[in-house]
């Protein structure tokens, strides 16, 4: 028998050819799946990336055989949709799409499910290590799912599979996550109006990697454009309040207030909810802040004082809030374990990981929060930005150098 080499321009052909038959089988099936849901809008619209290097990545990807998630949005989704929201197909489907095995998961509120999206565009994500940005969602007691980080409630209607992909029919087409200043804008009970005001009078020396200067910069265009990757535990107003007092006497010592507010951040990182449980993490002011969870919600320590987080998730485009319900007086610091969480944080997220299934998945798996006493938030809005419903000039001082808190001490940078 004489064997003979199949040269390997010819292999890579056959190849080809087998791959972009594959696709197309597989293509033609989903496109059959959606139109048989009556999802008609999703199809037209989706036609639109077919001749795209973006179309021909996503129909790789999610035909590979790996478990995804689609969030299909419904033909009266399509029709109710901001221009702005389907201005740009690529990436608004991208953002419907999350990597991972959620088969298992069942969160409750306070329980949050994320996933990690396709949406990558640094036009909309500018998060740490060039991550793509997060989705997430929970089951309300209306035992429906819910889409946090919406303007308008958002929910799951309808779920079926097709092969490796499960679909999850949802109510509207899907926004991303906003900038700091669009959290302001879109505050629902207007006490964040003069936030971007008080931020932008309030000036620090912020060291951008990406040119190695130093420059005098406000603290709101800072977090708004700078920082790529940030957590943020926002006091809210009953917070502020209850301590009106001690904020009077901050005023008057600015490097106390540096301290208590930098226990307020944890610097370089996106930590997520379902990231917290069980943990302990570095605040910017090189603090330990604890964890724990149970029924009646989610809880952070930092000193002596433990604080509820009332509203988990509130997405930015470049990092994550949690609002909670006490204000962290501790005046403790300690800057060399500061420099080096940060520098820690900054090493890890340079690399570059695919979630095969819920982000934090492995804390929370045994967590479910139910009864009559878990928390139960009053529609999903609720949760799309922080709400601060204060007045009053030291109230907002006091919003305004919670916020400085993640870039006082120079470790937030400009990657």
């Amino acid at each position: 028998m004489k064997l003979s080499l199949v040269p390997c321009t010819l292999l890579a052909a056959v190849s080809a050819v087998v791959a972009q038959t594959q696709n197309t089988t597989f293509l033609t099936g989903f496109i059959e799946t959606l139109q048989g849901m009556g999802l008609t809008d999703l199809t037209t619209f989706a036609s639109q990336i077919n001749d795209s290097s973006f179309g021909e990545a996503l129909l790789a990807t999610i035909s590979d055989g790996k478990p995804y998630l689609f969030f299909a949005p419904s033909n009266d989704a399509f029709m109710n949709a901001p221009e702005n929201v389907t201005a740009n197909p690529p990436d608004t489907l991208a953002y419907h799409y999350v990597s991972g095995n959620f088969s298992g998961d069942m969160s409750m509120y306070p329980n949050v499910t994320l996933g990690r999206t396709f949406l990558n565009d640094s036009m909309f994500v500018q998060l740490e290590g060039n991550k793509s940005q997060v989705l997430a969602w929970t089951k309300l007691a209306d035992g429906a799912i819910h889409i946090l980080n919406q303007m308008n409630d958002t929910m799951v209607t309808n779920t079926t599979m097709y092969g490796n992909i499960t679909i999850n029919v949802i109510n509207t087409v899907l926004s991303f996550p906003p900038s700091l200043s669009d959290v302001v804008m879109m505050d629902m009970n207007a006490s964040l109006s003069s936030l971007q005001t008080v931020l932008q009078e309030i000036n620090v020396e912020y060291f951008n990697a990406s040119t190695g200067e130093t420059h005098n910069t406000s603290t709101f265009d800072v977090l708004n454009m700078g920082a790529h990757g940030f957590t943020l535990f926002a006091p809210n107003s009953s917070a502020l309040d209850a301590i009106s007092s001690a904020l009077q006497s901050l005023s008057n010592n600015q490097t106390l207030a540096d301290t208590i507010l930098l226990n307020h951040v944890i610097n370089g990182t996106s930590v997520y909810s379902s990231e917290l449980v069980g943990m302990n993490y570095t605040s910017a002011a090189g603090e330990p802040l604890l964890f724990m969870m149970n029924t009646t919600g989610q809880y952070v320590t930092s000193g002596n004082v433990t604080a509820k987080i009332i509203q988990p998730d509130v997405l930015l485009s470049n990092g994550v809030i949690h609002v909670i319900d006490r204000v962290f007086l501790n005046e403790k610091s300690d800057m060399s374990a500061a420099s080096s969480a940060a520098a820690s944080a900054t090493s890890a997220a340079g690399h570059s990981t695919t979630e095969s299934a819920p982000i934090g998945f492995s804390q929370t798996a045994s967590l479910t929060a139910s009864g009559s006493n878990a928390a139960q938030p009053s529609n999903s809005k609720s949760a799309a930005v922080a709400t601060y419903a204060q007045s009053g000039s030291t109230k907002m001082w006091a919003v305004g150098l919670t916020v400085l808190g993640a870039i006082v001490g120079g470790y937030i940078t400009l990657s």
